[in-house]
Parts: C-alpha cells; sequence; structure tokens
C-alpha cells in the first residue's frame, strides 16, 4: 500500500453498501479474475478461511472513484475463489483525513481476544490507519463472520510517529504459542516482527533487512510456512516494493529460511523475483488453510506505475484486477530453494468445453474463440523430446482480434531457453499514454533438462497470466484492447524431433455464469 496523504483526494466515503449488481459484461472485464463492482482497487488483504468453507477476500478500495483516494476494506466471498459474492464496504475511516490501509484477518477460534466469548468464529482484523500526521497500526473485531467490524476502544495497538510504518500481516505461531505480526518501516527497509497472546498487546521483537534487497521502500511483508519433506518446514518471507522495483514501479521478492517466534533467518544469499513480468504486486495468503494443504495466495494484477491511468476507468468505471487465485509449494530447482506457483485447484471450478486438443512438429494450431460467451480461455503446451544438447526450434503463440488486428504474443526459443511474452500489439492503453507500461518481458528456462517442457496461458480480457515448468516461474501482464481478442494460434517450428502437445479449453465466467 503505497499513498501520500498529501496526495489524497478527499471523497464522502461509501461505506454501507457496494454496487452488489455491478455490471461484469464490459469488454475489459475479466471474467476469472476478481475485480471490484465499480471504483479503484489495489491490494488484496485480511484474507481468510472460514470454518463453513467461506472464502473472504478484503481489498484496498475506493468505492467513489477509480483512483487512488478514499481507502477502506472491500470485501467479497467465494467458496471456490473464482465465483464471487460482493459484499458491503467492510471497514473505513471514522474522519476524512483518515484511510484504511493493508492489514490482516484471522479467526480467533479460542478466543484469545476476549471480544467472542461463546463463539469460535469472531475475527479480528489488524489494519494501517494512514492520517495526515502518521501511520499507525489498529484492530477491528467482527461477531458476525467477518461482514461487519466494531473497531477497538483502545486503538492504535501498535503506536507510531511516522508516516511510513504500515502493511501488517498476523499468523498463529503454534511452536510459541503466540500470534506474530509482521510489519513494514517502508523508507529504511526494514521488516519488524512482533509477539502478542492477545491480539491487542504487542511486543517488539525483532527487525529483519538483507543487504542487496531491491526496493527503495518495503510493503506488505508476509511469512508462509511450507512443507519441504516428512516434518521439516521452511518459512519464506515475501516482500513486496514500490517503487523501486526491478523491473520498474511495484513488484515482489522473497527470500528462503527459518522464522523462530522471534526472528527471521535467511538462509537465501540474494532474492528471487516472485513474478519475470510486472503486474504482480502485494501477494497475500489466506489464513486457515487446514493442516497439510499447500499454501493459497492472490496477488494484485497491476503496477503502481500506470495503475490510476489504464482505460478501464473512463471506459466502464472500475481499475485493477487481480491474480487468479493461486496455490503454492516451495522446492529445489537448481539446488536453489524456488517458489512455484499454479492456478488454484487447477481452474477445475470453471474450466469449460475443450476448443483443441492436437500434437505438431511443426505447423499451426488456430482456434477460433469468438463463441466462447466469457471471452476467456486457457491454453496448454508441452513439448517432449527435446534433446539434450543442441536443441532448436521455437513455439510460439499469438491472440489476435479478428476486428482490430490487435494481439498478444509470445514465444520459446528452445536453443537458447528465452521466454517472452508481449503486450506491445494492444493499443487501447501502451507505452504512448505512459512509457512505463512496459511492453515486452522475458526469462530464461531449461527445456531441455529432461527433454520435456511444459508452460501454459491464461487469457482473460485484459490479464494474461503464463506458469512455466509447472509453475516454477510465472508471468503476469495487463493489457487493454480496443477490440476483444478472439483467435488463438500456436506455432512449432525446427524442433526436429521434439513433438508440441497443444490443449486449449474454454472458461467459463466466475460472474455471468452462476
Amino acid at each position: 500500500m503505497h499513498l501520500r496523504v498529501s496526495n489524497l483526494v478527499s471523497l464522502v466515503p461509501a461505506l454501507a453498501t457496494v454496487a452488489q449488481a455491478a455490471s461484469y459484461d464490459g469488454p475489459l472485464r475479466p471474467q476469472v479474475h476478481f475485480s471490484p463492482p465499480v471504483g479503484f482497487m489495489n491490494d488484496p488483504n485480511g484474507l481468510f478461511l472460514d470454518a463453513e468453507g467461506t472464502y473472504h477476500l478484503y481489498y484496498q478500495y475506493n468505492p467513489s472513484a477509480p483512483v487512488a483516494a478514499n481507502q477502506h476494506w472491500g470485501h467479497a466471498t467465494s467458496h471456490d475463489l473464482y465465483h464471487w459474492a460482493n459484499q458491503p464496504v467492510a471497514i473505513g475511516g471514522d474522519k476524512p483525513n483518515e484511510h484504511i490501509f493493508s492489514g490482516a484477518a484471522v479467526v480467533d477460534v479460542n478466543n484469545t481476544s476476549g471480544f467472542f466469548p461463546n463463539q469460535t468464529n469472531g475475527v479480528v482484523a489488524i489494519y494501517t490507519l494512514n492520517d495526515e500526521v502518521k501511520e499507525t497500526q489498529n484492530l477491528a473485531y467482527s461477531t458476525d463472520g467477518g461482514f461487519t467490524f466494531t473497531k477497538y476502544a483502545s486503538n492504535p495497538i501498535i503506536d507510531s510517529a511516522v508516516d511510513d510504518f504500515r502493511d501488517p500481516q498476523v499468523i498463529w505461531h503454534p511452536e510459541t504459542q503466540k500470534w506474530i505480526l509482521s510489519v513494514a518501516y517502508a523508507h529504511d527497509r526494514v521488516i519488524g516482527f512482533y509477539t502478542s497472546t492477545n491480539l491487542k498487546e504487542w511486543v517488539h521483537a525483532s527487525n529483519f533487512t538483507q543487504l542487496g534487497l531491491p526496493g527503495t521502500e518495503f510493503e506488505c511483508p508476509n511469512i508462509v510456512k511450507f512443507s519441504v519433506g516428512p516434518s521439516e518446514f521452511k518459512e519464506v518471507l515475501f516482500i513486496s516494493v514500490n517503487p523501486g522495483a526491478p523491473l520498474g514501479g511495484s513488484g515482489t521478492f522473497y527470500v528462503v529460511g527459518n522464522f523462530n517466534g522471534t526472528h527471521f533467518i535467511s538462509e537465501t544469499p540474494s532474492e528471487k523475483l516472485y513474478d519475470f513480468a510486472k503486474d504482480n504486486y502485494a501477494s497475500q495468503w489466506w489464513s486457515g488453510i487446514p493442516a497439510g494443504q499447500d499454501p493459497v495466495s492472490i496477488g494484485w494484477a497491476s503496477n503502481w506505475e500506470y495503475c490510476q491511468e489504464v482505460p478501464s476507468g473512463t471506459l466502464e468505471g472500475w481499475r485493477s484486477a487481480n491474480s487468479v487465485p493461486r496455490v503454492n509449494t516451495l522446492t529445489k530447482v537448481d539446488g536453489d530453494w524456488t517458489v512455484t506457483t499454479n492456478p488454484f485447484m487447477g481452474l477445475s471450478s470453471v474450466l469449460g468445453g475443450q476448443l483443441a486438443q492436437k500434437s505438431i512438429q511443426s505447423g499451426n494450431v488456430v482456434v477460433d474463440f469468438s463463441k466462447v460467451k466469457s471471452n476467456a480461455i486457457t491454453f496448454d503446451i508441452e513439448i517432449e523430446g527435446i534433446p539434450s544438447s543442441a536443441a532448436t526450434g521455437e513455439v510460439s503463440f499469438n491472440i489476435t482480434s479478428s476486428q482490430s488486428g490487435e494481439y498478444l504474443d509470445g514465444a520459446l526459443d528452445i536453443g537458447t531457453g528465452v521466454f517472452w511474452i508481449s503486450r506491445a500489439g494492444t493499443r487501447a492503453f501502451h507505452t504512448t499514454n505512459n512509457k512505463d507500461f512496459t511492453p515486452l518481458f522475458s526469462t530464461t528456462v531449461s527445456p531441455s533438462a529432461n527433454g520435456r517442457f511444459m508452460f501454459s496461458g491464461i487469457v482473460d480480457r485484459s490479464v494474461f497470466e503464463t506458469f512455466l515448468d509447472h509453475g516454477k516461474q510465472i508471468g503476469t501482464m495487463s493489457f487493454f484492447p480496443n477490440s476483444p481478442l478472439d483467435t488463438l494460434s500456436i506455432s512449432a517450428s525446427g524442433l526436429g524431433g521434439a513433438t508440441a502437445h497443444v490443449n486449449v479449453r474454454a472458461l467459463k465466467s466466475g460472474w455471468n455464469d452462476n
């Protein structure tokens, strides 16, 4: 969450309701990615899964206009993370100069806070309150499962004298039987850790930073615990930065290590980028995921360099979408701990009919998806038979508008291992609108390590995501065409004896196909 109070617009809060029946039919409106009903959205925050199987998503929200200002906690719920119900705004400021910034929400099952006698579903939200003077950490609690909140009478729970102290994340640490709060001292580029037994009174435990970490300011820290073997775990510290991300503007990196209840000890000499493209920021992880299941996350699919200028605001009255929900694992790749990321449940609850299934060694597979109601598709390409040395050839894809000729494209060069994606061919918003709207992104992969390589893509009206080698790398890219993209072409050339297996599926709308 990176806003300066001097840049905030004073708008009348819309606390009671949101436009729950907002239209999700606009040609730029994603169908399998969450976006707000109206107005402006940035960081997801306060994510939790309740005992009834409902996922709660809160998010940074201006319900009054499609620009960053007037910050509230928006709220939506889902049973599968693809079909969403918009809920009334959850938390707002009490005064014109108060803004509710990012934070966390947890179910206080054992009533450690004392707010919830005789119930096990009480929800505690801890968030940054931003005013004209400083940023402090505050608490609100909900006795109705996270739909309405009462602000704690003794706020703030962690005071400060500065305006760059924000974005608390809260987890339960079973080994010490304490709550752990991670928070960013943004300008100092330091993550602080606090402990508590009751969610109200917090003790500072330690600070973390590491020489060489990127970014001008740190934001949105998350400690995430991963199983890496029988009774063996690692913690990963995710840090979002803005400005100063390696690709420009905002971005997220992570370091791997161990957290002992008070200190995070990094085991990695340098960070890893979470995404090789430019539109994946402030990823957050759901609390309440059952033990033994892999962590589940979602990110903001935009960038602070251009998020307030993209055309969905002027054309359709909303700005910004989230990534698809993601399931994450931690594994060794070439000797380094790597977070692997894939669509939650393999997109199963929104998978539609098969549009193509074909194997090629050369030539094209062309799919017209203009009749797909959602205008959203997913494709998988698995290449097998790649020689261990002297590999050659290219597998490329192009997603084109039959009306305007605009396109997205990308390719894997098997010989060099370079994989790239580009939004340069879409023209409703591009580098002439904003020079920071980088047109092309690339990374390097190892396509001949075992003779096989797989990558997949999700095309959803104005969001594109790709997952490489079963999620070892991901790329997230917003794009804005004047006319809908409706034709997919996948091409193979120069593969020698290798074969590309192509599978294309329609996606059903999470909004309009309920």
